[in-house]
């Protein structure tokens, strides 16, 4: 009976990152399902200098096994370039028992070498696929390999796989030969980190928007100096607000951004950076915000994946300031559960700003409403499609 899917993929299992969070919500989707999991990561310390081996542990209930080292008195090869992790793992597991093997923004050669395997042992193989960057930095050599890996697992690799896990309907239309299933995100929201924020009591203090998370090289992701310009426009103007920055620190900001100093300086009473943060810290501190804010060129990058900031504000019941890309229109409707603006030119980006702003304080009580009411990531309401695509399952012995 094959009742086990391996996930597996390079993302660090013990610092609650975006991929690592993926990952895990999907495991226990699967397993609410009714099939065993195991997932394949990285932890924190190597396995074999932890004092038990460190091999095999459970976080969050899902079992997990460190993809460089999965099992004693094995050293695999490194797995960017071989399957022999995975290898090792079905085999203890049991090959006629592995049904599907699930790869995360694999890299290419390992992905080759993972889709040998799923036909040797009869096990489907399923691609979860929620990045497509861009040429980043200036080091011209990684980048070429980089991307040249990245685009054929996208255009190539997925057809070879037959079966997607697709964050959008951006990316999923263009695999409209595969088995595919749109599966943006998913949450156990009983877990006590994803508690909605109460609903306050008093809507008369300034607005308090949060910006979460790493802005990228150059600061390019979430366009945090445009964000930066808006609010010393709106600044100007006195309307009365405050923002707090996590994820990076003021001098790391200006490093990046020389030419914002005197914007730093003159909304030094309005604009709070706090460096990096514990992603339990960072929840915490987005419960208390009155709108979670950010915006991402609306381009393949950002239309292939889905927010994860999106997701943690829409799950805490935070409304969201941001623009169109992804499928983020699915769930933000401007002005009723956040501020959608139509572009990221400057003029536009503080247009949805200054609304939130000067929303009043009985619009800022329903829009909270409405957020508190509604969660379209819960696990549970995912799992009917989950168990379609995976009865579906293409390339199974």
């Amino acid at each position: 009976m094959r009742d086990t899917i391996l996930l597996c993929g390079g993302f660090e299992l013990d610092r609650n990152g975006a991929s690592a969070l993926r990952a895990l919500s999907i495991a226990k989707l699967y397993e609410r399902i009714g099939y065993r999991v195991v997932v394949l990561g990285k932890f924190d310390t190597a396995p074999g200098t932890r004092a038990n081996g460190g091999h095999e542990r459970l976080l969050q209930g899902v079992t997990c096994r460190d993809i460089r080292q999965p099992c004693p008195g094995r050293t695999p090869r490194f797995y960017p370039v071989s399957a022999e992790a995975i290898d090792d793992v079905a085999r203890t597991t049991g090959t006629h028992r592995v049904r599907a093997i699930q790869f995360y923004n694999y890299p290419a050669r390992g992905l080759v070498a993972g889709l040998h395997l799923c036909r040797r042992i009869g096990a489907a193989p399923i691609l979860d696929c929620t990045e497509w960057p861009r040429w980043e930095g200036r080091r011209f050599r990684r980048n070429l390999y980089r991307r040249a890996g990245i685009e054929t697992r996208m255009r190539a690799l997925t057809r070879v796989a037959g079966n997607v896990i697709c964050a959008s309907d951006w990316f999923r239309g263009r695999l409209p030969r595969q088995h595919t299933i749109r599966l943006p995100f998913v949450l156990d929201t009983a877990r006590p980190e994803w508690m909605k924020a109460p609903l306050p009591t008093r809507f008369d203090a300034p607005a308090r928007f949060i910006y979460s998370g790493s802005p990228g090289v150059g600061m390019a992701k979430d366009r945090l100096p445009l964000i930066i310009d808006a609010l010393d426009s709106l600044a100007s103007e006195n309307l009365a607000f405050q923002c707090d920055i996590l994820g990076i620190t003021r001098d790391e900001y200006l490093r990046d951004a020389p030419q914002h100093r005197r914007a730093i300086e003159r909304l030094a009473g309005e604009v709070r950076f706090h460096g990096r943060v514990s992603h339990a810290t960072s929840l915490d501190m987005l419960r208390r915000a009155d709108f979670s804010v950010f915006f991402r060129k609306p381009d393949r990058v950002a239309h292939t994946g889905f927010a994860t900031k999106f997701v943690e504000a829409h799950t805490l019941g935070i409304p969201v300031v941001t623009n169109a890309t992804s499928d983020i229109p699915r769930y933000l409707t401007d002005g009723k559960n956040g501020f959608l603006a139509p572009g990221i030119a400057p003029d536009q980006i503080a247009g949805a700003l200054r609304d939130a702003v000067t929303l009043s304080p009985t619009g800022r009580q329903e829009m909270r409403r409405v957020c508190l009411a509604q969660n379209a990531f819960e696990m549970d309401l995912w799992q009917r499609d989950a168990s379609r695509f995976l009865d579906g399952l293409r390339g199974l012995a």
